[in-house]
């Protein structure tokens, strides 16, 4: 088994494409080590004074969201979409999967003892399940690893290094087998290519190897008062 996931931002994407369909693939001709976007392209294109690179609460930095976000739908082709769901306060009301115009799926979410988001997990996806992990500290967190794993020896793990933006500068992959671990040195890279004025980015290109594919984000806020 083999089976190469991105939890950028949200883990969810990663499950639907794990799950629900094949990646996107597209030969890569050389892999470039993986870059933010340059400084001076993001501050040309987001006035500085309404970027404000703070977490409104826990459940918004535990998908990298900023500002007063409603709503965050994840798009990839060959998957399914998934809308995360928020309370004016920024908790997650639902996580919910699009399977078709007339059927979703709810997943179950859990917390740790300091209330941030450990645990999603759609029924359909039995026994796979997305396990996320945060470093110590105070304050919001965006989380540090993410592992789809289907608790019985299997599981792949993402660890993610961030700047001072969020934005994702390094991966490193862990993926294990039938409790072995496989070894994988095929380099990574991650474009992001849109920002809202809200500093939240909208798209991202993931390479890896000889596999790409994009990720789209739309957002809705709540109305300023």
């Amino acid at each position: 088994m083999k089976k190469i996931l991105f939890a950028l931002a949200c883990i969810l994407s990663m499950v639907a494409c794990k799950q629900n369909g094949e990646q996107t693939k597209e030969k890569v001709e050389d892999p470039a080590t993986i870059s933010e976007v340059p400084k001076a392209a993001l501050e040309e294109a987001l006035p500085a004074e309404e970027v404000k690179h703070e977490y409104f609460s826990q459940d918004l930095a535990t998908f990298e969201l900023y500002g007063r976000v409603q709503s965050v739908t994840y798009t990839q082709e060959h998957s399914f979409p998934i809308t995360v769901q928020f309370n004016d306060t920024g908790n997650v009301t639902a996580i919910v999967r699009v399977v078709s115009e007339v059927e979703k799926e709810n997943a179950e979410f859990q917390y740790n003892n300091v209330k941030q988001i450990e645990y999603i997990r759609f029924e359909s996806d039995s026994p796979w399940v997305t396990l996320l992990g945060y470093e110590e500290g105070d304050g919001f967190k965006a989380p540090r690893t993410y592992t789809s794993s289907n608790q019985v020896g299997n599981y792949i793990e993402e660890t993610y290094h961030r700047d001072s933006k969020g934005l994702v500068t390094n991966v490193e992959l862990q993926e294990v087998v039938h409790f072995g671990t496989v070894e994988n040195n095929e380099p990574v890279s991650i474009e992001f290519s849109d920002f809202d004025k809200k500093g939240n980015w909208l798209k991202c290109t993931i390479k890896h190897g000889d596999t790409a594919f994009v990720k789209v984000r739309t957002i809705t806020y709540f109305s300023d008062k």
